[in-house]
């Protein structure tokens, strides 16, 4: 049986030098450790900071109401001509300033001077003919009166006769009694019957006389009144011609186009020698006071009354804020005011939530405080707030408990970790 040969093991070569420390690898170790404390207690104030954010945002959501379908909104003045003419003089430019008043565009005048001149003259003539048609009032007046004296003369005339007439007839009827009794010769009751029938002619005569005096007396009084009715009929022409004068004037004075106020010009379709209709547009006019109209969505209004604060922000301005508070709230939707209305009583229907305009109004003027003339259309973002901030013992204890209870399990899973890693090094 073959023997077995022990083999010993190799002796290590004996040295002075101390055997090696493993000191780079407890610095390496030492060094993760830190960075992991480090790293748990960036994570405890993210996580602290997040649920600080959480509860900021949860109670100013409910205190601030905000869109970005807003824009800025304005009047716009259609400027037109108001008579029809040619174009002789153009003074403004695309997008100008212009000031309440100011002369924009100038029709040639010379129609227009020429109507005024020949309303003038009709007004001169009515006049004329009016003076005329008074001094014929005055006239036939004067002649009514001269016909009245005539009258009264006549009727004295007429008087003074009838008592000859009584007389005449007294000493017929005495002399026909006379002569009954044979007292008086039949030559003398002749005579005194003649001259009681030549009494009572003259007596007739002179009441014919009134009679006819008095029928031209009344016409006299008609021609008067016919004289007063021209006049009142000329007066009224006289009217008519001031009118269409006045009419004429105005034509003439439209021939200079004013702003009607102050605001930039847009839309300018004018030139020099072109013939304008009435009523024609040649620009438009857009005024420096404008407001914001914000599409809020229906359940955002819940809480949102007219004078409550509002914060404007312009993205024109790159963001720049501006003041401003809630003037009104729409009585219904924008979708119900359009042009189609949606038809709603279908078998399809789709429930979208409403948008309702709110009208904003600016506290300050915001195109005298910016060169960039901020006009309709273009966007902005405002945040009303419809209550004040609210921060509640109940919420601020649940974020406060909920920040421990979290960073108290970050610390732990941190620290546990850094322990394992110590034991693993022992």
């Amino acid at each position: 049986m073959p023997q077995r040969t022990e083999v010993a093991p190799p002796v290590r070569p004996a040295t002075s030098e101390p055997a090696a420390k493993p000191g780079p690898r407890r610095t390496k170790i030492g060094g993760r450790s830190a960075r992991r404390v480090l790293m748990t207690v960036l994570a405890a104030i993210l996580f602290s900071a997040a649920v600080i954010a959480t509860l900021v945002y949860i109670v100013n959501s409910g205190a601030y109401q905000s869109t970005d379908d807003a824009f800025i909104d304005g009047h716009i003045v259609p400027v037109s001509a108001k008579v029809a003419g040619r174009v002789q003089s153009v003074y403004i430019r695309d997008n100008q300033t212009v000031t309440r008043g100011q002369t924009v565009v100038e029709l040639d005048p010379r129609d227009f001077v020429a109507a005024t001149r020949q309303k003038m003259a009709a007004m001169q003539s009515s006049e004329a003919q009016a003076a005329a048609a008074r001094a014929a009032v005055q006239q036939a007046i004067a002649h009514v009166k001269t016909e009245q004296a005539t009258v009264e003369s006549d009727q004295a005339t007429a008087t003074a006769d009838a008592a000859q007439n009584d007389k005449a007839q007294s000493d017929l009827q005495r002399y026909q009694d006379l002569y009954k009794t044979r007292v008086v010769a039949p030559q003398d009751l002749d005579q005194y019957r003649a001259a009681a029938k030549s009494a009572k002619a003259t007596l007739d005569a002179a009441n014919k006389k009134v009679s006819s005096d008095e029928a031209l007396v009344n016409e006299a009084r008609a021609e008067v009144e016919a004289y007063q009715g021209l006049v009142e009929s000329v007066t009224a022409q006289i009217h008519e011609a001031d009118a269409n004068l006045s009419t004429a004037k105005l034509n003439q004075s439209y021939a200079d186009i004013v702003t009607p106020e102050d605001g930039w010009v847009t839309q300018k379709s004018v030139e020099p020698g072109e013939y304008v209709q009435a009523g024609q547009t040649m620009f438009a006019l857009v005024p420096q006071n404008v407001w914001v109209t914000a599409n809020f969505k229906e359940d955002q209004i819940r809480r949102m009354r007219p004078g409550q604060e509002v914060e404007i922000e312009i993205d024109a301005l790159h963001g720049k804020k501006f003041r401003g508070h809630v003037d009104s709230i729409q009585a219904g939707s924008g979708a119900r005011f359009s042009l189609l209305p949606p038809q709603n009583a279908t078998g399809n229907y789709v429930k979208v939530v409403q948008r309702v305009p709110v009208k904003i109004l600016f506290d300050e003027p915001i195109n005298s405080e910016s060169d960039l003339p901020l006009g309709p259309g273009e966007s902005v973002v405002p945040t009303v707030r419809v209550s004040s901030v609210d921060y509640s013992p109940v919420a601020v204890g649940i974020a406060t408990v909920v920040i421990i209870v979290g960073v108290a399990f970050i610390m732990r899973r941190g620290l546990g970790s850094k322990r394992s890693a110590s034991g693993m090094k022992d």
